[in-house]
């Protein structure tokens, strides 16, 4: 009955802490500073500085709003790291700490070229059964048709070179480096930059003769230690997530097996970097198997050309003294055959050393194979392994659970038969004394007329 007297004052606390308008008792005051003068704190927009740990106004004890001064008293706002809130539900500013509120993506919750890039990856995780062929239509202004242009004149101007390319497509990209007489011109397609160099190289251009050649690709990267199932689809699908792709091959033998080896060529030369940064480090896979890539830079220079006669240096006397004589046999026993047998020597040992160093790094090769089949025996037995445990596991759970259902039904039966028979006894003692009343009651009438006659005396106790 006093517990019923005493009013409930939880509500009227809550309703107290949360109503801004009410003044509240210094000690509510007090823990108010730790619900809504923090940046973060219920009850206000955008009220946090960052995620992650970041910068907030209603942070940890150091930072949060409400935190005390050395002498004790309540601080307003977050500090020098505290993230200012921005508004209440009621239109007010917070009263918060006037510090940094972290960067713009963590604090609206937007997501960072990191996060993206992880969710690509994650949306190529997937089986790759069926694969859609390449298109193998050539693109306009890839990085394959892009040529340098040696020995530019410092008068030569960006109209003059578009002008000496106009008769071969279009061009973009123009570029010149006028201090050190080069430049680089992209063309539309790399039929035109093939016959354009082929016929401007050597051309005289404002007094300067010309030096054209394919410019090397800084957007194409090297990939090893490919699985025999890579082929270009995957190679391609797999790397598009660094950036855009003009082209990706697997390099395949004379027999039409692959090598173990692609190339990929992207159109920035910013995604290449990207790729070989993040193949660096961390382990990339193409397939199931725990063979990462390894990716490096490679500049390939596509000039099937060669080196033709015009570009012979034929002011120097090591011209002259070769090209006095023409092709021909040695005669036998002559010093030009002892010679040559000399450099056959040469050539030979040179050759032999070449193919120790490629049989080193062939064993080299097959070693770091053999380390990766015994890595992935090692996985697939320790998965093999961790799979059995937890079947046992989860077999001795459900035995387990199986077992103490067993027990609370053997538990339940017993209750239910104690029950009865609890009921039983409470049944028959109730029946009993059901029996013994009336028994009890007749005694006790016949021993109170006893007593009535006894105190009539010796008449009234014989007087019958």
């Amino acid at each position: 009955m006093e517990q019923q007297n005493n009013p409930d004052t939880t509500n009227v606390k809550v309703e107290s802490s949360t109503n801004d308008n009410n003044v509240a008792p210094p000690q509510e005051r007090q823990n108010n500073n730790f619900q809504h003068r923090r940046g973060g704190g219920p009850g206000e927009r955008f009220g946090r500085g960052g995620r992650f740990g970041g910068p907030r106004g209603g942070g940890n004890a150091q930072n949060r709003g409400g935190d005390r001064n050395h002498d004790g008293r309540p601080r307003r706002g977050g500090g020098h790291q505290g993230g200012r809130g921005m508004k209440q539900e009621d239109g007010t500013p917070s009263q918060d700490g006037d510090g940094p509120r972290g960067p713009p993506e963590r604090r609206y919750g937007m997501r960072g070229p990191e996060d993206k890039f992880l969710e690509r990856v994650q949306q190529l995780s997937g089986p790759t059964f069926e694969l859609p062929a390449i298109q193998v239509s050539e693109k306009k202004f890839n990085g394959r048709n892009r040529l340098y242009i040696g020995n530019i004149g410092s008068e030569v101007s960006e109209e003059d070179i578009t002008e000496l390319f106009k008769p071969y497509g279009e061009s973009a990209e123009i570029f010149l480096n006028k201090e050190k007489n080069f430049g680089f011109i992209k063309l539309d397609y790399h039929s035109n930059a093939e016959k354009a160099k082929r016929e401007l190289d050597g051309t005289v251009l404002k007094s300067r003769n010309l030096k054209i050649r394919f410019a090397p690709n800084s957007a194409t990267i090297k990939v090893k230690n490919l699985t025999p199932f890579v082929s270009n689809e995957l190679l391609h699908y797999g790397f598009s997530v660094f950036g855009e792709i003009e082209r990706a091959t697997v390099t395949v033998d004379e027999r039409g097996k692959p090598t173990g080896e692609g190339i990929v060529d992207f159109a920035r030369k910013g995604s290449a970097l990207h790729a070989i940064r993040k193949c660096a480090e961390g382990c990339f896979f193409l397939t199931g198997s725990l063979r990462p890539v390894i990716v490096e830079s490679c500049e390939i220079v596509d000039d099937i050309d060669g080196f033709p006669d015009k570009n012979v240096l034929k002011k120097s006397n090591e011209y002259h003294k070769e090209r006095e004589q023409g092709p021909r046999f040695a005669s036998p026993g002559s010093f030009e055959n002892e010679y040559a047998q000399m450099e056959y020597a040469k050539y030979e040992h040179e050759t032999e050393v070449l193919r120790d160093q490629l049989r080193a790094r062939e064993l080299d090769k097959e070693r770091q194979k053999r380390e990766w089949e015994m890595k992935e025996r090692q996985v697939e037995e320790e998965r093999i392994r961790t799979e059995e445990q937890m079947r046992r596991t989860q077999e001795e759970m459900e035995s387990r659970i199986l077992q103490q259902q067993e027990d609370l039904r053997r538990r339940q039966q017993e209750n239910n038969l104690f029950m009865q028979a609890h009921n039983l006894d409470s049944l028959l003692e109730q029946q009993e004394q059901a029996y013994d009343q009336p028994a009890g009651g007749g005694g006790g009438y016949g021993s109170h007329l006893s007593l009535g006659g006894d105190d009539s005396g010796p008449v009234g106790k014989y007087g019958h």
